[in-house]
């Protein structure tokens, strides 16, 4: 296989993360953080992925039973943002029925901003508007192409953190991948408004439902409570979003069911002004692929509150799977909190390659509860400075000593698990 390789393109780098999302930004920052020379590559022109383009501007859950479980740069930049006036945070005093009344919402436009000066100031190189188009895991190291608007770019990095959400680079790589069928249904942020709810001819509304074509799974309750909520909070069947076409096709049929609702409901007395404020530029998707692991996180290790040997972050949002008709949720008893091990983000057999985010190696269940942005940040900062530690030794990913990764957790402020939690 050549390549026509871009005449200024060979970068030498300690850690290469791809995609600066929800977890790769804090990948990056963690591993610079540590003394390595970090790149990050990321798709967009943008950094925060589904905070900030997928309007999924509400991270959680930081806190469980009143005590803080997620620290670290994560908690620092949604810190700065509030003391910018782009957040401002809430009680932290759970209740189950209420948990996202503890997520935090986020201004997009000073969480973006606070990104990027976080990574300058801990010098990571930035590749906005580039994506990774081949992966050579070695013994030492691992080799790069990623194609930016000018040309294929050679990266040479000794380890690699796959932050892309959909384990693009790890199966790149070779490693093994699983999905779940289906996948869970994604969804399109949204906020409408220009109506007053009372001013609604629902009968109106209920009669002109029955022939107006919609797919089965959304009802005429479904439709009123969305606009009770001025949102159009629908599920969209997602299948393969790991792939170009098949996240071609979610948002083709999540801008034409959209369109279909704002169309419909125009035409309703009371919603004649409707209008749709915003509409995220990327359909958040729930679930894609999920590596397979050395570990694999179980939905009932992480609900029954587990302690791992090799946890590496906390994680405590429900389970919380999504179907075209609802959502199936679990809570923690009392005084439980999960926790994710350091197994679960190494692709099995990999020697320089790590994976942080929703591809997590987890069952169904338990992916479905730490798909969610504030464990995925937490995994990023802990494979950061798990791959950090292993280019600066010239180590494979699995050898690096667990008590020096604690310790480049902890010296970033991260808190990690011990064993010993109570609310």
């Amino acid at each position: 296989m050549q390549f026509v390789i871009h005449p200024k393109s060979v970068a030498e780098c300690d850690v290469a993360v791809i995609g600066g999302g929800t977890a790769g930004v804090f990948a990056a920052i963690s591993a610079a953080r540590n003394g390595a020379k970090t790149i990050l590559i990321e798709k967009n022109s943008t950094l925060g992925g589904t905070v900030t383009c997928g309007g999924v501007n509400f991270p959680g859950l930081f806190y469980a039973w009143g005590k803080q479980i997620i620290s670290g740069p994560c908690w620092e930049a949604v810190e700065r943002t509030a003391a910018l006036g782009g957040a401002k945070l809430p009680e932290f005093q759970y209740k189950p029925e209420k948990h996202w009344h503890e997520q935090i919402r986020l201004d997009t436009f000073i969480y973006r901003s606070v990104l990027f000066r976080m990574c300058r100031e801990a010098g990571v190189e930035l590749m906005t508007n580039t994506m990774i188009s081949y992966v050579r895991e070695e013994a030492d190291g691992a080799v790069l192409l990623v194609t930016a608007k000018e040309g294929i770019y050679q990266i040479n990095a000794k380890a690699v953190v796959d932050a892309t959400g959909d384990a693009n680079a790890v199966a790149l790589t070779g490693y093994e991948t699983v999905g779940s069928d289906p996948q869970q249904p994604a969804t399109p942020q949204n906020r409408i408004s220009g109506y007053d709810f009372k001013d609604i001819d629902t009968e109106q509304l209920r009669r002109d439902f029955k022939t107006a074509g919609f797919p089965p799974y959304i009802t005429e309750m479904h439709l009123i409570n969305y606009l009770r909520g001025n949102k159009f909070d629908i599920h969209i069947p997602c299948e393969a979003a790991e792939t170009s076409a098949g996240r071609t096709r979610l948002e083709e049929d999540a801008l034409a069911l959209m369109m279909k609702l704002y169309t419909f409901c125009r035409g309703i007395r009371g919603l004649e002004n409707l209008q749709v404020d915003d509409c995220a530029e990327e359909t958040g998707v729930r679930e894609s692929v999920r590596i397979v692991g050395e570990a694999t996180l179980t939905a009932r290790d992480y609900i029954g509150g587990r302690h791992f040997d090799d946890a590496v972050c906390y994680a405590f949002y429900p389970i919380d799977l999504h179907v075209m008709r609802g959502i199936r949720q679990e809570f923690f008893a009392e005084n439980k909190v999960g926790e994710i091990p350091y197994g679960a983000l190494i692709p099995r057999g990999a020697k320089r390659s790590l994976c942080a985010g929703r591809c997590v190696s987890s069952d169904t269940e338990a992916n479905s509860a730490v798909r969610v942005q504030a464990p995925c940040m937490a995994m990023g900062q802990a494979a950061g400075c798990a791959a950090a530690i292993a280019a600066n030794n010239n180590m494979a990913v699995k050898e690096i000593p667990f008590a020096a990764l604690c310790r480049s957790l902890e010296q970033i402020g991260a808190i990690v698990p011990k064993g010993d939690f109570s609310g």
